[in-house]
């Protein structure tokens, strides 16, 4: 009897450091899947680098192309780009051709070394969520730092899609995450829209979805995610759409009554997806049809909380957010001083309200900058390095360096299109 008690308290023994080895491990499994920083201040969770501004800020800058990882289909850089605590840069690169697939890299400007971290029908097959023949040829949207330290994007596919808002892309869009130390993803949602765009400070991420601009939110400290329809017309789709420190969030609407113009406001909602006010946006559509207008393309955030944006025609909107009222939006006029220009990407060179971007002008690309406080704009030529085909999307991205990084693609061979990534210095003196 004493020798069956002691088999038994030791079998009890085993059994109770075999559970507590187990419930070490998985919650160890579980600490490995948390990113192992988090975003502390408004500049790391805007992904922004607020750094001195140039002394002239009217000298070009020096312009040098950046060799990303190939893949089999690669075709541009539509401006998604973002960088982590670690002062990485993150950018989509996608594709082209039925079934294709987006990829996502890493970059560290100390070293000049890029990283694969994967692409995303690959990681649809891993979580065991992909259908036979489907495709995700683009990620489009920016790579946003949220407040648990992940990074948040979106993917997205055409194929079947009608550009008159009739038919949705057969494979729809998906939201995922990354583990900026490991490249490990997570897929978060899949939705029947296509995603164009992802925003957003801090504890909620938010996606646009197309046709009807179709508004997501994703809650990163309750996992919940919660769906508006904002409205549009015609096919059109905006590039772009921000989010404030507060968790409001701000999107285009266009509307049109049968035989009318249509007509576009910025509507805000608050974090529990309420609209709150509608601002029209005079400069909004110009003379071409809607579908073919891309809405709401640059955007950045400054020092004191103020966002800026600019229009598909170039006209620039400032954002200024309330607490417990809606946020005013001004116009600021064109960001080019010629007028019209498309005007995708926009960088705050300091605190002293210099802004500025990359814009295409009668097919002549040329460096502006914008002074906030006398909205006097200047342009130069842009270096593009003598490659053929350009066209330059946009970023709001900024290393630790103060270097920005604009994406778009050129001509290869047979004129096929490859992705461009170009990496700008603003010279300091």
């Amino acid at each position: 009897m004493p020798q069956s008690r002691n088999l038994k308290l030791i079998g009890a023994l085993v059994a109770l450091l075999g559970a507590a080895a187990i419930a070490f491990f998985i919650f160890d499994s579980d600490r490995e899947l948390e990113p192992s920083r988090k975003p502390l201040s408004y500049e790391e969770l805007t992904g922004s680098a607020f750094l001195s501004a140039p002394r002239d800020p009217s000298k070009p800058p020096e312009v040098r192309e950046l060799t990303p990882p190939r893949f089999v289909a690669a075709t541009s850089v539509w401006g998604s780009t973002g960088r982590d605590l670690h002062g990485r840069i993150w950018v989509g690169v996608s594709a082209s051709g039925p079934g294709a697939s987006a990829h996502l890299h890493s970059y560290t400007p100390e070293t000049d070394a890029w990283r694969d971290c994967g692409s995303v029908v690959d990681q649809l097959k891993a979580a065991r969520l992909y259908s036979e023949g489907e495709g995700q040829i683009k990620i489009h949207s920016r790579i946003i730092l949220a407040r648990d330290g992940w990074l948040y994007f979106a993917s997205t596919d055409e194929e079947g899609e009608e550009d008159d808002g009739t038919a949705l892309p057969r494979w729809g869009g998906h939201l995922w995450r990354v583990d900026p130390d490991n490249c490990l993803w997570q897929h978060i949602k899949a939705v029947p829209e296509g995603l164009v765009a992802v925003s957003g400070i801090g504890r909620y991420i938010y996606a646009l979805g197309y046709w009807g601009h179709v508004l997501y939110q994703y809650d990163t400290s309750s996992g919940s995610m919660k769906r508006v329809k904002v409205g549009s017309v015609a096919g059109h789709v905006s590039r772009n759409f921000l989010a404030d420190v507060n968790g409001h969030v701000y999107v285009p609407r266009l509307s049109a009554k049968p035989g009318a113009k249509a007509q576009a406001t910025l509507v805000e909602y608050d974090s529990g997806l309420q609209e709150l006010a509608s601002t029209p946006l005079e400069f909004y559509l110009g003379d071409d049809g809607p579908n073919e207008n891309h809405g709401i393309i640059g955007l950045s955030y400054l020092p004191d909380g103020r966002i800026l944006f600019t229009t598909s025609h170039g006209r620039l909107y400032l954002i200024e957010p309330g607490r417990d009222k809606p946020a005013l939006v001004t116009d600021l006029g064109w960001f080019h001083p010629g007028g019209e220009a498309y005007a995708p990407s926009l960088f705050v060179l300091g605190r002293e309200g210099l802004v500025a971007g990359v814009t295409d002008r009668a097919s002549r690309f040329e460096w502006v900058v914008f002074d906030l406080n006398t909205r006097i704009t200047g342009a130069r030529p842009f270096d593009t390095k003598n490659l053929r085909g350009v066209l330059l999307f946009g970023s709001m991205t900024r290393d630790d360096a103060g270097r920005l990084y604009v994406g778009g693609w050129a001509s290869a061979e047979g004129d096929r299109p490859r992705p461009l990534i170009m990496q700008v210095k603003v010279p300091p003196d």
